[in-house]
């Protein structure tokens, strides 16, 4: 994300500067910005006023910013009306002024006002910023759901590989860029979207990011919603307990998909084709489905298998136009990934030529021995195209 600013009297409270009015550096003089990623946004922020350079002529666009300083931007960007009550602290009006126009809450941060703020703290008040019903103060939203809806309005962008880098302090840079989001969006403006940060942030909300990344599988009205805190099975007798961990959506078409390197190298991937094996460099046209799952107990291996370390997992209502061509290499239904040491928990769906009953669920299962039956479970049902 970006940055932000000295100003007047924070600068001198907290940075040693002290830049008056008829002092104010414009942009097109900051001796620090010329080639920075985040001139325009620098540029225009100072020519709305709400944010200036230092009196050396500089704007220090990679300056960490801290919590005070952050608010008392934001407050100034939207133009909110200054609350007025009597203080000892410079930012205390700011901080007033933010908690009463409800894009702030006092208890949002439990560490120094003064210290920097992290990519995390800066979402929940840009998102409150451009979401009017988070603005009343009955209304509560978990971190992780901030920073999911920070991402999919385009208000923050990823780092590296849409990396979220929530823990890490925000900069002057940063912090302009985004509170000139944030008056664009308020405007009106469909911002840019990085698909990766909102993948990423999708995977720390719900523990999967198959809705962002497969949205034409997986997109559909739901029968069975998806909630990351019922992706368990637990048996009726109490002798078997797995949980998935994630399930991470992969598009081997998309060479910069952050999440490739998760699975082995290209190259040694194959599906299985009920017996015969081929290789999946012929078939990147696909998405695959990556499951992290653990066994937390079994407490009776006579009756669940002994030989899963994970949670198994099937696809309901993905049918398949001809079992003996998938047999001889076409890949018309999903297919279980392996290499030369075995297989793996991950699966190929194949972007084009795979069928539905219109419905497409998810289950998982205690893998019981015979005669025994599987304890299956339904995470996720969806409804489908009947062709792909």
């Amino acid at each position: 994300m970006k940055k932000w600013l000295a100003i007047v009297f924070a600068a001198a409270m907290v940075t040693g500067y002290m830049v008056k009015p008829d002092s104010v550096r414009s942009a097109a003089t900051f001796a620090d910005i010329d080639h920075h990623w985040s001139k325009d946004s620098i540029m225009k922020a100072v020519q709305a006023k709400y944010v200036d350079g230092y009196e050396d002529g500089t704007f220090k666009p990679d300056r960490t910013v801290s919590r005070a300083e952050f608010i008392k931007l934001a407050v100034s960007a939207l133009k909110l009306p200054i609350d007025s009550s009597p203080s000892n602290e410079w930012y205390t009006p700011y901080l007033n002024t933010a908690v009463q126009a409800g894009i702030h809450r006092y208890e949002d941060f439990n560490q120094d006002i003064n210290g920097p703020i992290t990519r995390q703290e800066m979402s929940r008040i840009i998102v409150r910023a451009t979401m009017k019903e988070l603005q009343k103060p009955e209304v509560y939203m978990d971190d992780k759901a901030f920073v999911f809806n920070a991402a999919k309005q385009g208000l923050i962008q990823g780092l590296n590989g849409g990396e979220l880098g929530l823990g890490e302090a925000t900069t002057r840079a940063q912090s302009v860029t985004v509170v000139d989001r944030i008056l664009r969006k308020n405007a009106g403006e469909r911002l840019e979207v990085d698909k990766y940060a909102v993948g990423n942030a999708e995977l720390l909300m719900k523990k999967t990011n198959m809705f962002t990344v497969m949205p034409e599988f997986f997109g559909g009205g739901a029968i069975t919603g998806w909630d990351p805190d019922n992706l368990f099975v637990e048996t009726p007798d109490g002798n078997y307990r797995g949980e998935l961990d994630q399930v991470i959506a992969i598009d081997l078409e998309d060479p910069n998909d952050p999440n490739l390197k998760l699975l082995p190298p290209i190259e040694e991937l194959k599906w299985d084709g009920l017996g015969n094996s081929y290789p999946v460099k012929d078939f990147m046209n696909s998405y695959v489905l990556l499951i992290k799952s653990i066994v937390i107990y079994n407490k009776d291996e006579q009756i669940y298998s002994k030989n899963m370390n994970y949670l198994p997992v099937t696809f309901v209502g993905i049918g398949t136009k001809n079992l003996k061509a998938f047999n001889k290499g076409e890949l018309n239904t999903v297919a279980q990934l392996l290499t030369d040491s075995g297989f793996l928990t991950a699966y190929l769906f194949p972007k084009k030529g795979l069928t539905t009953n219109g419905e497409i669920a998810i289950k998982t299962y205690a893998p019981a021995r015979p005669p025994h039956p599987n304890y299956m479970k339904t995470i996720l049902n969806v409804l489908a195209p009947r062709t792909y």
